[in-house]
């Protein structure tokens, strides 16, 4: 799956390469990773004052419990995953000094988490 500059999910199918359009194969998928931060699995990790382009990156842990978020302000999120519910509260957050770019977590155990966090390099 990607996110689309114009905000949009879109799913394709392995090793085809075939853009999927049929939502009920699409809620059938098993996803080993997730770094989108579009999608009903994630609808909970925007602000009720969010707008689209402010949270830059999302990642899951390996257990698939715990969500990521980095965005503009430079706060870096953790959510209970999946969070399809609106306007979620955090479970931890984090501030850093710039806007967040990337982020990967390396390690969650129960609701700690180790992460590499990649700041944007413009000043």
């Amino acid at each position: 799956q990607v996110s689309t500059g114009s905000y949009k999910r879109q799913v394709y199918e392995v090793p085809s390469g075939k853009q999927l359009v049929d939502q009920a194969v699409i809620d059938r998928i098993t996803w080993a990773t997730w770094t989108s931060v579009l999608g009903d699995e994630v609808i909970g990790i925007w602000s009720r004052h969010a707008e689209k382009a402010d949270v830059n990156c999302a990642c899951v842990s390996h257990s698939g419990i715990n969500l990521v978020t980095g965005d503009d302000f430079g706060m870096v999120k953790l959510f209970d995953f999946p969070c399809p519910e609106k306007f979620v509260r955090t479970c931890f957050c984090i501030v850093t000094t710039r806007n967040t770019v990337d982020i990967m977590v390396l390690y969650c155990f129960s609701r700690r988490c180790i992460m590499e966090i990649f700041p944007s390099l413009n000043l």
